[in-house]
């Protein structure tokens, strides 16, 4: 294959300029070079559709923004573009005004979504797909390494800015110290991660600034991208007994991969979300979706997502760049089901495949209905997309030309004009009169005869051009109305989707609400079982609790994490064990494992204890605080309720005296 340029495309970098494919030969040589294992860099192919002489995408603004990141090549729909599709793999063809970009990853070959398919259908769409072409391009080159392997030349020194806001969801614009603009790229951030989930209006950003594209490279700043800085990462953002947020990323039948940073994936196996052996985890959650969970553990970090209350609020998960958003926002059901927060994505529908298809000749593939045997009769959608009907544009009649049986009607009749009829033979001549021989008066008569007859043939052209055009105008009115149905379709189905993940997210806290009372029924059953049969271990009431603590303790911190979170010294107050039964309305079970919380340091990184000082009454009143200068504590050990109780106990230094149980509206120590 002959390319023009100053680089052929096996050199170290993509051509510098856009490769216009022009030959059937070229394009042949393009699809197998694209099938080639070891290509080193992305190919973007973009199509002009037929009876356009330009595409509707930009090539020359793509390879401005690729640079020497891939390669980028126009090609025209027609007989290159089908000399092309015979040589791509099923459903991996571009034609039609369509653009494609082939990753360096083969896997494309037998799984086209990999390569995905942007349609356009007019000139309008030339922004839309030019940015989808980029953002492919930029992702595909971002996979293969190149840009950690080959840093743009004319990048300089680092140059910090203020973002000044996002546009189009995945480019953010910064103006730099010296009041000039600067764009970051999603693409060229944190792969799978959006980017108002890194910046947010008016925060400060540094980076490597390149400026022939004017873009600003903030990977150098990012966290927790790195396996090994997020794992060091979720001992400095989270404490073992947090709740936190996780993206899910991969289903399984028997366990759940989330990202818990985006450099951090941990598997959750089926015993840690549900305890129904029945449920398959494909089923319960949806990827992309961000769920709660509990952090067990660190070294390794382990997850359970069947150990979160529904009052307990989950800790913000962590900036990835300093003074930025969270990387992840908790879920929020109510939105997730009302019709009127829809996400409407641009569907990518298909053009209409090539009108000039070739002819079948000796040699040449054999065709089905104009579509080469062996490709798809036109690009399909990817998967989830659907595929609306096509608007073609309506055929130029152009005006009918005159045959040469035409023309020599013309002349005679022209010539007849100037004739008189010749007299008869009994009637006196008139003087200067032509006599037009009875020949040429025959053939005159014949010539008016067939005139006529194109007349009338040309009137009812016109009345079936008049009934086409109708036919046309009609279906059109059947496509609009076909294309608003789609729309509303895929609006029904965004809806559905949303429900769904809802309904899964109900469903999952339903059974960890059963699996908690199953448990708690169990422990239930098991002291009364206890307390019926041998009674107490201790016949001291305080022995006896500070037994069940150190239960509670040992069987609730991790083997690991027991000498980093030890029972701090305490002391059972003298009304404390009384009030427990004299307060009633929770178990002393939960009195006990929220004692444990406060003596282990974790109550007070759980939103769901409310861990404040006490006052001597309403919101404004003193502390309260004894002669020795002990503090006294509140801690919630119910929520939602005025009778809701709580836990009060004294702490000077590092130890601690359990006071009361007491109801939400008492104040007294």
């Amino acid at each position: 294959m002959k390319w023009s340029g100053s680089m052929a495309p096996d050199g170290e970098t993509p051509p510098a300029q856009v490769r216009r494919v022009t030959s059937v030969p070229e394009a042949g040589e393009l699809a197998r070079r694209l099938q080639v294992s070891g290509r080193r860099w992305p190919v973007v192919v973009v199509t002009s559709p037929a009876g356009y002489d330009d595409p509707f995408g930009d090539p020359d603004e793509i390879k401005t923004a690729v640079g020497d990141l891939a390669e980028v090549a126009l090609m025209p729909t027609g007989e290159v573009s089908w000399a092309f599709s015979r040589e791509m793999p099923p459903a991996t063809q571009v034609y039609g005004g369509a653009g494609r970009v082939y990753p360096v990853d083969m896997g494309w070959v037998n799984f086209p979504e990999r390569s995905r398919l942007r349609f356009a259908y007019s000139p309008q769409d030339r922004r839309r797909i030019t940015d989808q072409l980029i953002s492919d391009a930029l992702q595909a080159a971002l996979a293969a390494g190149l840009v950690e392997q080959r840093p743009t030349r004319a990048t300089v020194a680092q140059r910090s800015g203020r973002v000044q806001g996002t546009i189009g969801g995945s480019r953010a614009f910064v103006t730099l110290d010296d009041s000039s603009l600067a764009m970051v790229w999603e693409e060229l951030t944190v792969p799978g991660v959006a980017l108002d989930r890194i910046l947010v209006k008016g925060q400060s950003v540094t980076g490597g600034f390149d400026p022939a594209s004017r873009r600003l490279d903030l990977r150098g700043g990012l966290r927790f991208v790195d396996p090994a800085d997020a794992l060091a990462g979720v001992g400095e953002a989270y404490q073992v007994g947090d709740v936190v947020l996780a993206e899910v990323t991969t289903l399984h039948d028997d366990r759940v991969t989330v990202r818990l940073l985006p450099g951090l994936a941990v598997d959750v196996p089926r015993d840690a979300v549900t305890s129904n052996p029945n449920d398959q985890l494909r089923n319960l959650f949806s990827v992309g979706e961000v769920v709660t969970c509990r952090l067990v553990g660190v070294e390794p970090v382990r997850l359970r997502l069947d150990d979160v209350d529904d009052e307990e609020v989950p800790a913000a998960a962590p900036s990835l760049l300093p003074g930025g958003p969270s990387w992840l926002r908790p879920p929020d059901p109510e939105t997730a089901l009302d019709p009127q927060v829809r996400a409407r994505p641009v569907a990518d529908t298909p053009p209409a495949p090539p009108t000039h298809g070739p002819a079948t000749t000796p040699g040449a593939p054999a065709t089905s209905g104009g579509v080469p045997r062996g490709a798809s009769p036109r690009p399909m959608p990817p998967p989830g997309r659907r595929a609306a009907p096509v608007a073609r544009p309506a055929p130029v009649v152009a005006p009918r030309q005159p045959t040469p049986l035409d023309v020599r009607m013309y002349t005679a009749a022209q010539q007849a004009a100037t004739m008189r009829p010749a007299p008869t033979e009994s009637a006196d001549p008139v003087p200067g009169a032509i006599r037009v021989p009875a020949a040429d008066q025959a053939r005159f008569a014949q010539l008016t005869r067939q005139l006529a007859a194109e007349k009338a043939a040309l009137g009812q052209v016109r009345k079936e051009l008049d009934a086409e055009r109708s036919t046309r105008r009609a279906l059109g009115d059947d496509l609009s109305g076909l294309r608003t149905r789609a729309a509303e379709l895929e609006d029904e189905m965004v809806s559905a989707r949303r429900t769904i993940e809802s309904l899964q997210t109900r469903y999952r806290k339903a059974d960890q609400a059963r699996q908690k009372l199953t448990k708690e029924l169990k422990s239930l059953q098991s002291r009364t079982e206890q307390a019926a049969t041998d009674g107490p271990l201790f016949l001291d009431p305080q022995e006896q609790f500070r037994h069940e603590v150190l239960v509670e303790w040992a069987q609730r911190i991790p083997a690991a994490d027991k000498a980093a979170r030890p029972l701090a010294p305490y002391e059972v107050g003298g009304r404390f064990l009384d009030s427990i039964e004299k307060v009633g309305g929770v178990s002393r079970a939960k009195v006990v494992a929220v004692v444990v919380e406060v003596l282990t340091g974790q109550a007070q990184n759980l939103d769901g204890r409310d861990l404040h000082r006490l006052r001597t009454g309403s919101a404004g009143s003193p502390y309260v605080r004894r002669d020795d200068d002990a503090i006294c504590w509140r801690v919630a050990l119910q929520r939602e309720s005025a009778a809701a109780r709580r836990l009060h106990y004294w702490q000077i230094g590092d130890r601690y005296e359990l006071s009361r149980v007491v109801l939400h509206d008492d104040y007294q120590p």
